[in-house]
Formats: structure tokens, sequence, C-alpha cells
């Protein structure tokens, strides 16, 4: 029953195309298990029975571009990595040569079955647990990290390098036949697997002792090519599943030539990438799913490719390189101290390759004093100097339509950062198809930094990647002035089927304040509450002020508009949880205002920054400011 019902909700979204297209995959499906049944090879791919040797393994030379990693954090990983530790969202899994080791899943210690992969459960409610937490060491993308230490390490630890990529690579096959197990389950990880057993081996080509590792690699490439290009994720379903697809099409089709359907491969793969490269990244840069780490992930997927083809002598495609250019700016501006990402929509901790390769880099050197994202739909703003708060508002639509499957009802949502420290955070993910009630709190619109209306979310959430429901979101109107001093307005229809529609205000003066200002506009009794999602522990000096330190400054915030109350680590219902990390849960500290009764209702919530003087009347007149322009249309 809760397959039936899912399926009944994606058929909501898709289009008389796409139904076709799903009915042909699975009809291939059934094919393929009738030809496995009756034990045939339906993915072998070369042109002859024999098998023949690929010009990538007996190559002498190099055959794919040398990539930068982070020297000195591998050099600190190296000895987990060696003893076959696997870093897994909280948790070290660990490698044993032991069969199906790979099909532990790491979370729940069950082991999932090993049958064709079409038939396995894997969705929520699933009795073997994240299906996402046994995909990850199973990536192989550690073995690229492994590669990197055979090259740089010590006598010891290079030998060890090369004996544990052997062991690892030749266990995973042995362990996997071709269909068999929740491995073949996703055509994004055989892409991801595929690119970095390709890249590992090339690393250590000249190291590698037998051809043991080579015939794994022709396994994983003949079994995976071809699934991949059955199985790709089109239509609604498009997103960065489909451009780690790609991706893994370009690279068998230009590395394994000899197999058959290798140029269809090459030539799908790019022109998928060309238009994740026009229509997933933003003209503005921003990533069209509205999640950071997946729009880095995009970005990531796409270098690769356009260093491949590089090497190769072949032409980059010029939507590739714009989009790179864009993406790279875009993250260049959103990206926090040291590099960081805040955890905007879904996020699983994934990498193109690795979490260590400096492709592409994502610094903050050259962030503006303010920034407005148009088709994105954030605004970032840097706000004083002691410290430098780094404000970042979310005004941008759901996710990419039709399923909006990685946003998060984040509509109006404020994050603030001081220097390192995070001051107001958004909570992250924690998990896809684990618990689902912690999938929907984190998701969902109480888990951000913005105000509820009734208890509903802004959005409504159908299945854990599929939303219905959208909210719109528009800029009222704006005035910046860099860090001195600015003001905008923003408002979304999330609520319109109550009647409500929420705007929000911020301004900000220099060395003085942050102002955000909460409209809740319409008719009739209504259950608000806003929440402030801290990153820090909070002082209290009286009712609606309490202090936070960051950056070795203190902040003040004054609240009101309603009942003010202290959350940290509940369960009845979920509140003050944050997932620093994919599968990773811990307390914070929640403030809630909650206000039941007639609208309109306003809430405001103001910062003092460190050594400002003394409210002014710049503060009267931005609430001014904001009132008359959420009237503006509708007085009209």
């Amino acid at each position: 029953m809760v397959q039936l019902a899912w399926y009944l909700k994606r058929l909501r979204v898709m289009s008389g195309r796409e139904i076709l297209h799903r009915l042909g995959q699975q009809t291939a499906l059934a094919l393929l298990l009738a030809r496995y049944r009756m034990g045939a090879r339906p993915l072998a791919s070369l042109p002859a029975p024999t098998r023949t040797r690929f010009g990538f393994c007996t190559a002498r030379q190099r055959q794919l571009p040398a990539l930068n990693f982070d020297a000195a954090a591998l050099r600190e990983a190296a000895p987990a990595l060696l003893r076959g530790q696997v870093p897994t969202f909280g948790r070290d899994w660990q490698w044993r040569p032991a069969p199906g080791i790979w099909h532990r899943a790491p979370d729940s210690g069950r082991t999932w079955p090993r049958q064709f992969f079409a038939g396995i459960a894997y969705r929520q409610g699933n009795p073997f647990g994240d299906v996402r937490q046994l995909w990850e060491p199973a990536r192989l993308q550690h073995l690229v990290e492994l590669a990197w230490i055979a090259r740089t390490g010590t006598p010891d630890q290079r030998a060890r390098s090369v004996a544990m990529i052997n062991a690892q690579l030749t266990s995973w096959v042995a362990d996997n036949p071709p269909m068999i197990g929740a491995h073949y389950i996703s055509a994004m990880e055989c892409a991801l697997r595929l690119l970095a057993v390709c890249h590992a081996l090339d690393m250590i080509r000249d190291r590698i002792p037998d051809a043991a590792p080579w015939r794994a690699l022709e396994t994983i490439v003949e079994s995976h090519a071809p699934l991949i290009a059955r199985r790709l994720s089109l239509h609604s379903s498009t997103g960065n599943h489909t451009t780690a697809e790609a991706a893994g099409l370009v690279y068998a089709g230009l590395l394994f030539p000899e197999l058959r359907g290798a140029q269809r491969w090459l030539s799908t793969g790019l022109s998928i990438l060309t238009g994740v490269a026009e229509h997933q990244i933003l003209p503005d840069g921003g990533g069209a799913e509205q999640a950071l780490h997946y729009h880095r992930f995009n970005l990531q997927l796409l270098a690769l490719v356009r260093v491949l083809l590089n090497h190769h002598g072949r032409g980059v495609p010029p939507a590739i390189t714009d989009a790179l250019a864009r993406g790279n700016a875009f993250l260049a501006v959103m990206g926090l101290a040291e590099g960081r990402l805040a955890a905007i929509g879904d996020s699983d901790d994934g990498h193109a390759l690795s979490r260590y390769l400096l492709l592409p880099a994502c610094t903050n050197t050259a962030m503006p004093d303010a920034c407005i994202f148009d088709h994105a739909g954030y605004t970032v703003a840097r706000i004083g100097s002691r410290p430098t708060l780094r404000l970042t508002f979310d005004h941008g639509p759901l996710g990419m339509p039709p399923s909006c499957g990685h946003g998060h009802a984040d509509a109006l949502a404020v994050l603030l950062s001081a220097g390192n420290d995070d001051v107001l955070v958004d909570t992250g993910t924690y998990t896809y198809t684990g618990d689902q009630q912690w999938r929907r709190y984190f998701r969902g619109t109480r888990a951000h930094n913005t105000v509820t209306v009734d208890d509903e979310d802004q959005a409504r959430q159908e299945a854990c990647f599929l939303w219905s429901r959208p909210f719109r979101t528009r800029v009222l109107a704006w005035e910046i002035q860099g860090a001195a001093r600015g003001r905008l307005i923003a408002e979304h229809d999330g609520y319109r089927h109550k009647g409500v529609c929420h705007a929000r205000g911020i301004a900000w003066l220099s060395g003085q304040w942050l102002l955000i200002h909460d409209m809740l506009i319409g008719d009739g009794r209504h259950r608000l509450e806003l929440n402030w999602h801290l990153g820090k522990q909070p002082i209290w000096r009286a009712e609606g002020i309490f202090e936070l330190q960051a950056a070795g400054e203190t902040l003040e915030f004054h609240c009101a508009g309603g009942t003010i109350s202290t959350h940290g680590g509940e369960s009845d219902p979920l509140t003050g949880w944050r997932s620093p990390a994919y599968g990773v849960v811990e307390p914070i500290t929640t403030v809630s205002l909650l206000h039941d009764g007639p609208l309109p209702h306003t809430y405001t919530t103001l910062i003092r920054l460190p050594g400002s003087s003394r409210l002014d009347d710049a503060i009267e007149d931005a609430l001014t400011w904001m009132t008359d322009h959420s009237h503006r249309d509708r007085d009209a």
C-alpha cells in the first residue's frame, strides 16, 4: 500500500510523455529480469563474446587529468583509510575481507537483500534502514583518496594503499554481481562509482601489481554504463542525479570506446550536461533545486567533465563553461567562513569524486557588501566589522518544479553568522528514507527561521522527495547601500489556502542594528509561531531580551509579538534539533514566539550590534517603510 500511494502521488506531477518514458523503463527492467533468470548477460556490451583489453587499462600513461586535493586533510585521514575505515555520516564504516560486507547497513546493522535490484524495497518504511547510508562507502570514492596516499605517502603507506585498493575493489565486484543488490538501484550511484574507480586506478596505474583490479574495473564499466543509459533520471526526476548519470556516460563513452554504445553514451551525456548547464544553473549562478550542497555537487561534476574533455583534446560545450563561471561566482558569495556552505535545502554530504577534491574551490574572497540574486532568490549582506555579520535572506522558490524534491519549506528564512560562528542557523537534513517523522521535521517550516501558520508547512509534503502546493515568493521593494545600510521586503503565498499572506522586512544600519519585521496579513484567528534556531546558547537578560556570544562579541536580541518559550532536543513535537551532517542529529536552542489570535499581526526582532550607541529614528522609518510596501499592492 505504501508503494502504491507513492506511485499515485508521483503520477500527479508526470506528463503523458513521462508516463510513457517510465512505462518503457519498467518494460526494460522486466526484460532484464527475465534474461537474468535465464542466465543471460543482459548488460554485456562488447561486440564479441571474447573479452577484449581496453586501451584505458593497457595504457602506460595516465589517461585522466591530474586533480588537486586537500593534502593536509588527506594526510590526517590516511591512518584510518589504511585501516579500511570510511567516514560515513557520523560513524566509521569498517571494511573487512568478508562476504556480504558491502550489504551491511551502517545505520541499522541489518543486511540488505542480495537479489535482483528492482525488487528491493528501499523507500521510506523499508525494514533495512536509510539506503543512502548503505550507498556511501560503496561509491568507492575513498579509493581515490587511497590512490592519492599511494602517490604521496611514505613507502609503507604507498604499498599498503595499493594493496587496500586491490582488496576492496575486487571484494566489491565479488560481492555485487551485475544487477544483484541495492547498489544497482540508483543509476547515479553506479555513475559515481564508475568515476571513482577510473580515477583511482589511473592514479596508480604504474603501481598495480597484477590484472585483478583492471578486470574489476572492466566488470564495473560493462555492467554500470548500459544500466545508466537505460535508467536516466529525466522529466520530473531531472536534478543532480541526472547530472551524475550524464557524467558517468561521458566517462564510459570517452574512456572505453571499444564498448558497443560508447559513442552514443558520450553524445547523450554531453547533450544532457548542456541542458543541465542551461536549466539547472540559473542565470544568476544559483541552483534550480534550491539546495546549496547539491548545487556545488552539480558544479563539481560539470568541472570534472570539463577537465576530462580538455585532457583528451575535446571541445567543451560553451554552455558548460559559462555555467561553471556563473555558478562558482554564486558560491563564492554564498559560501560561509572557511569555505563552508549553509545547509539550505537538502544535503546528503555527497561529492562528485572525493570530499577532499579542490575542484571547484568555494571561497568567499569575492564577497560583496550586499548582493541580491533575483533568480535564485537570496539576498546576502555583510553588516558591520566588529564582528562582521553575514546575513542571508531566502526569498526564493520552493525548488525545481514540478516535484521540488530537494527544496525545504523555508520561505523568507533568515540565516546569520558572525565570523566563524553561526548565530541563526538552518537546521539541516538528517535523513532521507529513514524515520519519516524526522524527515518531515527537517524539511518543514517549523525547522527554519520563519513563521508557521496553524502548525502547517508553507507547502504540502507528499513524499520524502515530493511536494505539492508550492509557494511563490516575490521581493516587493528594496533599497540597499552596501554594508552601510539597507532595507528590503518580500512575501510568500504559502498560506494562501488559509487566506494569510506573510511579508518579512529586513533592515540594517552598519555597526548599530539589524531589524527583522514580520507581518501576517489576513482575516480570522490563527495560531502563529515564529522560530529562531540558534547556533549559540542564549543568555537571558529580561523578558524578550537575550544575548549571544559570537566571534568574541555580544549580540543583543529583542523579540516582540508573542509568548516566548525556549526548546531544545524535544520530541513531542520535534523541536530544538539540528543536523550538522547527514545522519547526525544534536539538540540546539530554539526560541519560539507564539501568537494565537486575530490578524493582522506583527513580530519584531531587533538585533543590537556590539558598541551600538542608541536606538535611533532610522528604526521607526524602516518599520514605516516596510508597512507601506506590504500594503501597497493590496491598496491598489
